[in-house]
């Protein structure tokens, strides 16, 4: 049961692992004349969305957030929550992560326990908690998707 476990604990490192340092999809724009990119996504840090995507539009070639609409009150709540859930969007991406740093960390404690049971259950702990992190954290992300479709549009 314990290779087992080791077996599918370095699965998913490695596959979590790979999937991090894959480049991103480059595409070339067809537009040559427009250089600025007002939605932030090509400054992308670690596939994090600036607070700003979705509410910028380029005003003679510079970049200024969108004025919200303040007749009937629908654009107001359209703006505020497309920065809100960027916001969240950048933090289920955070716990990915740090689910992958703790699966690390859980396997290296668990496979340099060096027989000791103490240091061996603490490494299961950990990697169990990292796998419970990581289904809440799918599960936020597609609640988020979700909000966001019914939200947004």
């Amino acid at each position: 049961m314990k290779k087992f476990f080791a077996c599918i604990c370095m699965i998913f490192t490695l596959v979590f692992g790979a999937v991090t340092v894959a480049p991103a999809a480059v595409y070339a724009d067809n537009n040559s004349n427009t250089t600025d990119n007002c939605d932030g996504n090509g400054s992308a840090f670690f596939s994090l969305k600036p607070w700003y995507a979705g509410v910028t539009e380029s005003v003679n070639g510079n970049c200024e957030v969108k004025s919200p609409d303040k007749g009937d009150g629908e654009g107001f709540a359209k703006f505020i929550w497309t920065i809100v859930l960027n916001i969240l969007y950048d933090l289920t991406v955070m716990a990915g992560y740090l689910t992958i740093i703790m699966v690390a960390w859980g396997g290296y404690l668990y496979m340099f326990s060096s027989g000791m049971a103490d240091r061996a259950e603490k490494g299961k702990k950990t990697l169990m908690a990292a796998f419970i992190g990581l289904a809440i954290a799918m599960l936020a992300s597609v609640i988020l998707n979700t909000i966001s479709v019914i939200l947004i549009g």
